[in-house]
């Protein structure tokens, strides 16, 4: 049985959280099962302007008022971006979700996980560590970006991180807020001196996947990769997000993915 669902959502929260991120909350009067790593494809405009929905992750689902509210964390980069960073509240959009399959959290609950996310990625793995919060199973989050201005909800990773006696890391390539550097090199520097992780959570652009692709293969450490593939359908038909993996099938990102475990992915993914 397909658990997805196309329905309307109407916008009632707009968050900025940076430069040139913000937050939407959409109301549902139907609850998703949407589990962490998991995507929608949301309208971008009114009528067939812009003709595509976008693809985001989901960063949470609660409990709104008689209905239940579907959380994402959206970059502006082009013109269906900057309209939902514009449209009024009250606006009702259309929701595809969910799609695809998210992070096997069980598997990350039974040992100590390190979520790494760098960017515009933090949706999946913020959903992630709210929800491995939620149960108590203990985990480490590493948080990158480029500049400290597009470090997104510290707050909250902070709290979740906390909540479970985890640590809150936080790297920038300009060194302007927490250690400078690349996120994966504070992840590697810490596991080779001596800090243990069985499973990483990851999502964020290509070269930090790759990068974390190569070092969980290396140290055989499961690494489980939410990748960032173009979308125009989200249900495996216009074939734009295909991936190779490492047996050779090619296979739709939005269908088999978007989370991969880093050792069945091809060797493009560990250069």
């Amino acid at each position: 049985m397909i658990a997805r669902r196309d329905v309307p959502a109407r916008l009632v929260e707009r968050r900025e959280l940076s430069p040139t991120c913000f937050s939407l909350l959409l109301a549902t009067m139907e609850r998703l099962p949407a589990e962490p790593g998991q995507f929608g494809m949301l309208s971008c405009g009114q009528g067939l302007d812009p003709l595509l929905r976008r693809p985001f992750s989901v960063a949470g689902v609660r409990p709104l008022g008689s209905g239940w509210g579907v959380e994402l964390l959206v970059k502006e980069v082009g013109r269906g971006t900057a309209w939902l960073r514009r449209a009024p509240l009250g606006t009702i959009l259309e929701l595809l979700a969910p799609l695809g399959h998210g992070f096997n959290l069980e598997a990350a609950a039974s040992t100590r996980a390190a979520l790494v996310a760098g960017g515009i990625g933090l949706p999946p793995v913020l959903f992630a560590a709210e929800r491995l919060a939620e149960t108590g199973a203990p985990f480490d989050l590493f948080l990158g970006a480029a500049t400290g201005d597009e470090l997104l909800e510290i707050k909250r990773c902070r709290a979740a991180a906390g909540a479970v006696g985890g640590k809150l890391v936080l790297c920038t390539d300009d060194g302007s807020v927490g250690e400078p550097g690349f996120v994966t090199t504070a992840l590697a520097r810490r596991f080779a001196a001596g800090q243990r992780w069985e499973r990483v959570l990851a999502c964020g652009p290509d070269p930090m996947l790759q990068a974390l692709a190569r070092w969980s293969v290396t140290e055989g450490v499961v690494a489980e990769l939410s990748l960032e593939e173009p979308m125009a359908c989200g249900v495996g038909v216009c074939l734009g997000c295909v991936v190779e993996l490492a047996d050779g099938r090619r296979v739709a990102s939005c269908k088999e993915g978007p989370v991969f475990e880093a050792a069945r992915l091809a060797a493009r993914w560990r250069p």
